[in-house]
């Protein structure tokens, strides 16, 4: 009689929290479970197989009835002992030898289960169908996109109520409610943003305003009192505290007429960032949407120099997926990746040049603006073409504030 062959079974194993706050964030498990946890728990998925939660007691009854009718909640305590952990006694039971983990997964854990299992570390995205959002996720996200505007449009109606001062931009009322007596600063504008994002239910997570020279650097925060005729970037991209789906906006605005320089500036990128949006559909190529945009705008005066510090011009992507992470798949950059019907991404090409003096209204020693400028849009990738989320105006009229 023949002996049966055991069969070998390859499982993919997650570990990390689902829920605000905690520093081992794993979007790809509530993405899978749709169950919000503080602390750590393990997804076990065995193909042809079923998807287990090994949690704590404390959360076990919680996580039977809130996570996807799919996922099994196991209690971790039923498979601890003094000489294995629970995953590895876990795994070994269901006759799991080989392991597939993201590359983010814990070395220190990840060297335990070593011991006892094959191990393959495997590059994101782990959950590719993830990048494919379904009508309720675009749904979440559209929402988390109207808070943001709402925000956004509160801040401006505060920037209409102030007056400009010896390039200063000053507040009427009580000078205590804002810093450096009545002066507008990036802190005060960011207070009405994330203030309002709160008020909605999301959470402003590093709102960015930045202003002048600061806004050369693209993910500057932006501190201090706010000039009059540079650029003001906003860029806001809250998480919603009830499902955790981001949103995405950058503009850039202007409190009194700019010059003539920085409105050219500002409409090479307005050219650059509609002509994205009109290349994006299922299956373009995100590194053709990057090289197209970066040689217009070397076309129209604004180079690119990475050679030396500090850089200057176009130098990050074009866009990326947004979702439960803020940054995830695909990307529209230099690498690229390909577009599908259902991705969310954003599209936001950006100019940043600090190769002078201030006032960041003198011009660099290119004759280009000192300082930055970016517009970005999140858009639904279709089978033709892409929807764009975002209803907020954009062109240079709307954005300069007497």
């Amino acid at each position: 009689m023949k002996r049966k062959t055991a069969v070998k079974k390859t499982a993919l194993v997650l570990w990390g929290t689902t829920d605000l706050g905690p520093p081992h964030f794993s979007a790809d498990i509530l993405w899978r479970t749709g169950f919000k946890a503080p602390d750590p728990v393990v997804l076990v998925e065995i193909p042809d197989g079923k998807s287990f939660i090994l949690i704590s007691p404390l959360e076990l009854e919680r996580a039977a009835k809130e996570c996807r009718p799919e996922i099994e909640a196991v209690n971790l305590s039923d498979y601890d002992s003094k000489t294995k952990g629970y995953v590895a006694n876990f795994l070994q039971k269901h006759g799991v030898q080989k392991i597939i983990v993201p590359e983010t997964f814990p070395c220190g854990i990840k060297d335990h289960l070593a011991k006892s299992f094959s191990i393959v570390a495997a590059p994101p995205p782990f959950y590719p169908k993830r990048a494919i959002k379904t009508d309720w996720e675009v749904a979440e996200i559209e929402k988390a996109q109207r808070a943001v505007e709402n925000a956004v449009g509160k801040a401006l109606v505060f920037l209409w109520s102030c007056y400009i001062k010896e390039d200063k931009i000053i507040a009427y009322g009580s000078p205590d409610i804002y810093i450096n007596c009545g002066l507008v600063t990036s802190e005060s504008l960011r207070k009405i943003i994330d203030g309002s994002l709160y008020s909605q239910g999301y959470l402003g997570v590093d709102t960015i305003v930045s202003c002048g020279l600061q806004a050369a650097d693209p993910h500057c925060k932006g501190f201090g009192p706010l000039t009059a005729h540079q650029p003001i970037v906003m860029d806001v991209f809250p998480l919603s505290l009830e499902t955790h789906y981001y949103a995405d906006m950058t503009r850039t605005f202007f409190k009194g007429e700019p010059p003539q320089e920085l409105k050219d500036m500002y409409n090479g990128v307005l050219r650059g960032q509609v002509k994205g949006i009109s290349m994006v559909m299922d299956g373009a190529d995100g590194k053709y949407i990057y090289d197209t945009t970066i040689g217009d705008f070397e076309k129209d005066g604004y180079h690119t120099n990475t050679e030396t510090r500090p850089m200057e011009g176009f130098f990050h992507g074009v866009g990326y997926g947004v979702g439960l992470d803020i940054h995830e798949a695909p990307r529209i950059n230099s690498s690229g990746s390909l577009l599908s019907e259902g991705n969310v991404v954003t599209v936001g090409p950006g100019l940043y040049y600090q190769n002078g003096i201030e006032p960041s209204f003198l011009l660099s020693k290119k004759g280009i603006p000192i300082g930055g400028i970016r517009i970005e849009d999140m858009v639904l990738v279709t089978k033709d073409g892409c929807r764009n989320l975002t209803q907020f105006p954009k062109d240079l009229g709307s954005m300069i504030i007497p």
